[in-house]
């Protein structure tokens, strides 16, 4: 009850409805790097990510992964049975040092839904804002350059999750250079080759743990 307080799609709920949409669900602990859902999984389910970090990714029949999203705290996803789909087409994984995810009905979801008409727009809202974004990355693969799309994950990152030390920005490395290059539509190669630029021009500092995000590489995003 008071750890789907802090979710904001739940917050416009009551006591009594917060007891009706946890009456048949459960709290998940899921280690580090093992699957929350798979590919071809029945869409039953609806996901709330309590802690931790997840990746949300599908995989081409080379092998290579792409990843589709980078989630945090108070994050919904799962979300595919919302629009009528049956099984999943994107399998999630949970990175860092685990995840706890709470883990709800669909059905139950949908008739709290027909309840409580402001959660009804905050999901709808929830969902307009995740095709902003899938629309945005999209715009990215096409105008941008690849270097570009590298500076502007490093730009995001900053914003959502970097820790103000002065001037600069502290960000907590959570992703390899290979999982970088999957989300951005490049190659490991060239991300390291970004990197080692940015950082030969003073505007990043990293190593294997965090990345320093300097004050003036906001001019490189400009």
């Amino acid at each position: 009850m008071e750890v789907i307080q802090h979710i904001p799609l739940l917050n416009v709920l009551d006591d009594s409805e917060r007891s009706f949409l946890l009456s048949d669900a459960n709290i998940l602990d899921i280690p580090k790097y093992d699957f929350v859902y798979l590919e071809e999984d029945t869409t039953n389910k609806i996901y709330f990510l309590l802690e931790g970090m997840v990746k949300v990714s599908t995989r081409a029949e080379s092998g290579r992964e792409a990843i589709k999203a980078i989630l945090h705290n108070n994050e919904m996803f799962g979300d595919q049975g919302l629009s009528g789909q049956k099984t999943r087409k994107e399998f999630v994984i949970a990175m860092l040092d685990g995840a706890k995810i709470l883990e709800v009905n669909l059905d139950t979801l949908k008739a709290m839904m027909k309840r409580n008409h402001q959660l009804c727009q905050k999901v709808i809202q929830y969902m307009g804002e995740k095709l902003r974004t899938i629309e945005q990355r999209l715009e990215a693969q096409i105008f941008l350059n690849a270097k570009d799309r590298i500076i502007d994950f490093i730009r995001e990152s900053a914003i959502k999750r970097g820790q103000r030390v002065g001037f600069d920005h502290l960000l907590k490395r959570s992703l390899t250079q290979q999982e970088i290059a999957n989300y951005t539509g490049t190659s490991r190669q060239t991300v390291t080759e970004v990197f080692n630029e940015l950082k030969k021009s003073n505007l990043i500092y990293f190593n294997r743990n965090k990345i320093l995000i300097r004050e003036q590489f906001k001019l490189v995003c400009e």
